[in-house]
């Protein structure tokens, strides 16, 4: 586990700290503040990612006759290699003059090593019922199903092309609803099924497919 290089104080008065599990990694990362924990979720969603460090680098700079030191949020490791270092901001912040002098001296730190320096704000973050349907599915879809009911879901998926929830269901009659809903959540968390976490609401009308989209 990579030591922070600032530790995310608990939670007091309007500052939140939170604990966020990582379900791929079976382990837990701090956040600090909503829009960080809502990145956080949608990272670990996201098959391509490998990694996830909060608070993983002290940068050090000199702005206005005094040496300061800057703590981007996020550190992540891609699949392919690659690496981000991830600065979150609410977008209302976003253009404040202490913050732009951040964004240059983060983008001048990552340049050299090949890396990308990116900015995130919540409306990136929180688009449509993305942040909603990874809630649902985290709650009850990481949850370990028989296999063999996974492999039965699928198939009858494949059979009857893209449908709802629903449809799917009425067709699923070699289980019990409680298994069904388990095993379609754990599905499409885990990408073995498509639906549009960003334009549909996850329920019973959620139209789900057999294909991936990338």
């Amino acid at each position: 586990m990579v030591k922070p290089a600032r530790k995310i104080p608990p939670s007091r008065g309007k500052h939140s700290r939170y604990e966020v599990p990582l379900i791929r990694k079976k382990s837990m990362i701090l956040c600090e503040g909503s829009i960080e924990r809502d990145y956080v979720k949608v990272l670990d969603f996201d098959p391509t990612i490998n990694e996830i460090i909060s608070q993983p680098i002290a940068i050090f700079y000199s702005y206005r006759g005094k040496v300061r030191v800057y703590f981007p949020d996020f550190k992540v490791i891609l699949s392919n290699g690659n690496v981000w270092i991830v600065e979150i901001k609410p977008a209302e912040k976003l253009r404040k003059e202490e913050n732009l002098i951040k964004y240059v001296v983060g983008k001048l730190y990552c340049d050299p090593r090949g890396w990308e320096y990116k900015v995130v704000t919540e409306d990136e973050i929180r688009q449509g019922f993305l942040i909603k349907n990874l809630n649902d599915l985290r709650s009850f879809g990481t949850t370990q199903v028989d296999y063999k009911l996974l492999i039965y879901i699928t198939q009858k998926l494949k059979e009857v092309g893209t449908c709802t929830i629903k449809d799917l269901c009425i067709r699923c009659t070699e289980m019990d609803n409680e298994d069904f809903y388990k095993g379609i959540y754990y599905l499409i968390y885990h990408h073995n099924i498509y639906m549009d976490l960003v334009n549909q609401e996850l329920n019973d009308d959620s139209e789900i497919s057999i294909q991936l989209e990338v």
